[in-house]
């Protein structure tokens, strides 16, 4: 091994120490001060994040959403990945859940935009504990291509439950539009 390749990796190696402990953590959960940090009041008010956040899923169905078929293909729009994030506060689970995608447009695709049905639905132990259907625009030109999109539901707000209990889904979802939560089942 040469010298000069001996030298890179230890420099490569000391750069990622440091910057992971540039990203460490207090036992707390919440990030080390630093120069800008704010007030331990706004810290605590903000939560804590806890050691179960439960993973998205997708059910089988709803990653992809087609209108129309064939020569009369508008567009087929897919979700490509989901994210969560959690935190507790006074007892009560705090999420957001957010989903990116991509809308092709097809050959009957036409200029404009196309608003997407995104569902999000928790459910605990069997019972649906919180279920929101939103939408988001996508904007359509079958000129330009493939559009990305993401959606997020920052609105998840729920009793934090005694076990890993939680599953988390989001997919596309035309039912019916109602939204909204419905209470926990005890």
């Amino acid at each position: 091994m040469s010298l000069v390749s001996k030298s890179s990796k230890v420099a490569a190696l000391l750069t990622g120490a440091a910057l992971l402990s540039a990203c460490s953590t207090s036992g707390t959960g919440a990030p080390a001060p630093g120069p800008d940090a704010p007030a331990p009041q706004a810290v605590a008010s903000a939560g804590v994040v806890p050691d179960y956040c439960p993973q998205v899923s997708l059910r089988e169905g709803t990653a992809i959403l087609r209108k129309g078929a064939g020569d009369d293909l508008q567009y087929l729009a897919s979700i490509a990945s989901t994210t969560r994030s959690c935190r507790v506060k006074d007892g009560e689970l705090y999420m957001e859940v957010g989903i990116a995608g991509r809308l092709v447009p097809g050959p009957a695709g036409r200029p404009g935009s196309v608003n997407l049905p995104i569902r999000i639905a928790i459910v605990n132990a069997g019972a649906v504990a919180y279920t929101n259907l939103g939408q988001v625009q996508v904007s359509t030109d079958p000129a330009g291509g493939p559009k990305n999109f993401t959606y997020v539901d920052r609105a998840i707000r729920i009793p934090m439950p005694a076990g890993r209990t939680l599953t988390v889904f989001a997919g596309f979802d035309e039912g019916a539009p109602a939204a909204g939560r419905a209470a926990p089942k005890s």
